[in-house]
């Protein structure tokens, strides 16, 4: 009996992956549980195992082809099977047109010729735009009643001919493309609201400094700025559950489980972005299981080594570029999250305390929301919690 391999679902949001690598090639025997191909998805490359013993008979998309989940790549079965009809996946790469102006087009009917004539214009301008691969909709004519002249076909080639030196293409793919894919759909889902409030880090440095101390004696490592903030937002979130939410469709789904976040740049040889490597239970742990925990999973991240376990279960997450120096960002949503915490840099500042000037370790933070699910009050009183939280009540425990 034939078996398909179809593209695999690791996480709710995954629509398609991307296949990288073949590890067998068509006719090879395959045994259970052996590689048959790599593929990236959400961020991670993954091995996808046979489920069975038997001959790769047919591979369906070849590599660098994006495939919806649930869609066959490769079927495995007995030399001579039949095989289920199906439409193999390709990656269509549309050649640049020549001329100075060029493009990459979907795939569509030419216009006919009569809805070309449409588009008044003289013969010369027609002449140039043709050689010069230029649609002359788009053009705006200056003669009589709009006519497109000469001089607008040469005015619109000069302006359209770039002239910046490329040093170097970079291929648009794979994690950046998932970033930018996710930031989109974020920007045009979600109604983006922020809210930001200046906190007095006193008792963040103090609590930082005593629990490095502590660790420092037994060989471990530090406790970082965002390891206490990950636990002050879990303990806010768990009082303000509105914000640890995924609208879906008509529905919204408040989550018991606080699974914070941690965005982390990760440099590799080919390719750069943001993981955001998720803290389970992050109410439940104390700061140095935080501490540890993200420290593993920020390691992996960066190593290239996150498993779609690291990745998949966030409710809300915090991004912090404090240690750039930043003073405050306004973050963009990580979907299907409901919010974020934008982090900014420690700093110190004058402050005024009853009639006297001291001078404090001042952090402001930036909270970004969806407005459909969350109303102005309720991030405010949620922005208003974490910081009591950690103004007073943040502890090494």
């Amino acid at each position: 009996m034939v078996t398909d391999i179809v593209m695999p679902r690791y996480s709710l949001t995954m629509e398609k992956g991307t296949v990288v690598k073949w590890l067998r090639r068509e006719g090879e025997p395959v045994g259970k549980g052996e590689a048959l191909v790599e593929v990236e998805a959400d961020k991670v490359t993954t091995e996808v195992e046979s489920p069975v013993s038997g001959i790769l008979l047919r591979i369906c998309a070849s590599e660098e082809t994006e495939v919806p989940v649930g869609q066959p790549l490769a079927f495995v079965g007995k030399p001579g099977e039949p095989l289920p009809e199906i439409q193999a996946f390709r990656e269509v790469k549309v050649p640049r047109e020549a001329g100075v102006v060029s493009s990459i087009r979907e795939q569509k009917a030419e216009p006919a010729e009569d809805e070309l004539e449409k588009v008044r214009a003289s013969p010369v301008a027609r002449r140039l735009a043709k050689q010069h691969g230029v649609d002359l909709a788009q053009i705006r004519g200056t003669g009589p009643r709009g006519r497109i002249t000469k001089e607008d076909v040469l005015q619109f080639v000069e302006l359209a001919r770039d002239t910046r030196v490329v040093k170097e293409i970079l291929p648009f793919k794979g994690m950046r493309k998932t970033i930018a894919e996710r930031m989109t759909q974020s920007v045009k889902t979600a109604a983006h609201c922020s809210v930001t409030i200046e906190v007095d880090a006193s008792r963040m440095k103090t609590v930082r400094q005593r629990a490095n101390a502590e660790l420092e004696t037994t060989g471990k490592a530090g406790v970082s700025y965002t390891d206490i903030l990950v636990r002050a937002v879990a303990q806010g979130l768990k009082e303000n559950l509105i914000l640890n939410s995924t609208l879906e469709d008509d529905q919204l789904k408040v989550f018991e489980d606080v699974n914070v976040g941690i965005a982390v740049e990760v440099e590799g040889e080919k390719t750069s972005g943001l993981l955001v490597p998720v803290v389970r239970g992050a109410d439940r742990k104390s700061l140095s299981e935080i501490s540890a925990e993200s420290r593993s999973l920020i390691e992996r991240a960066r190593a290239g080594k996150s498993s779609h376990e690291d990745l998949t279960g966030g409710t809300f997450t915090v991004t912090n570029l404090g240690m750039y120096g930043v003073d405050s960002f306004v973050p963009i949503i990580n979907p299907p999250e409901t919010a974020i915490l934008g982090v900014g840099a420690v700093r110190e500042k004058p402050v005024p305390v009853q009639e006297a000037i001291e001078i404090k370790p001042m952090v402001n933070l930036t909270l970004s929301f969806d407005h459909r699910v969350v109303n102005g009050a309720s991030a405010a009183r949620f922005m208003q919690r974490l910081k009591q939280i950690l103004e007073k009540e943040i502890s090494g425990e």
